[in-house]
């Protein structure tokens, strides 16, 4: 992890720009979230409790082994995001091949994934929208300082998600 102050200027520096789009922002933030944690795929979700689905918003992937598509859509039940999902809380696993619920999932089967992060996406009316989220191949320390600064990144991507919601109505 890089030190706080470190942090504190990628965060900073990411605040202080404007983008031409929600994408554009959502992505750039992925980059600063992964360069804070160092995970190899670090995505934003939007899941449907209600349909019991996760759909990849954006993902941002560093290493062919662990390649998650964007725009997937799976089942919650699929992903360890449904931990966050069901709580509304943060979500950590160091290694998901040493937990039997987590060890039969497909990130953790499938893609060999141990390190899970996960921290939810809350509206600006308080509603649950989705998650940030990282996966490594590796056993990955995951200190608290990861949860705190993922949980503003979370916020500030919660406004860019809202953005993109405006800008495309259904």
């Amino acid at each position: 992890m890089p030190s706080p102050s470190e942090v504190v200027a990628l965060v900073a520096q990411w605040s202080s720009r404007s983008f031409d789009s929600p994408e554009e922002a959502l992505d750039s933030l992925l980059d600063v979230f992964q360069k804070i944690i160092g995970f190899q795929t670090v995505l934003v979700t939007d899941i449907s409790k209600e349909r019991s689905t996760l759909r990849i918003l954006a993902v941002r992937n560093t290493d062919p082994a662990l390649t998650v598509p964007p725009g997937l859509e799976i089942p919650l039940t699929a992903s360890p995001c449904q931990h966050v999902a069901s709580s509304t809380a943060p979500f950590m696993s160091a290694d998901m091949q040493a937990d039997a619920g987590l060890a039969v999932l497909p990130a953790a089967k499938d893609m060999g994934a141990k390190g899970y992060i996960g921290v939810p996406v809350l509206l600006a009316d308080g509603s649950f929208f989705g998650t940030l989220a990282g996966l490594d191949v590796g056993l990955k320390d995951q200190p608290q300082e990861y949860v705190q600064w993922m949980q503003i990144l979370a916020r500030l991507a919660s406004l860019h998600v809202q953005r993109q919601a405006v800008s495309q109505p259904v």
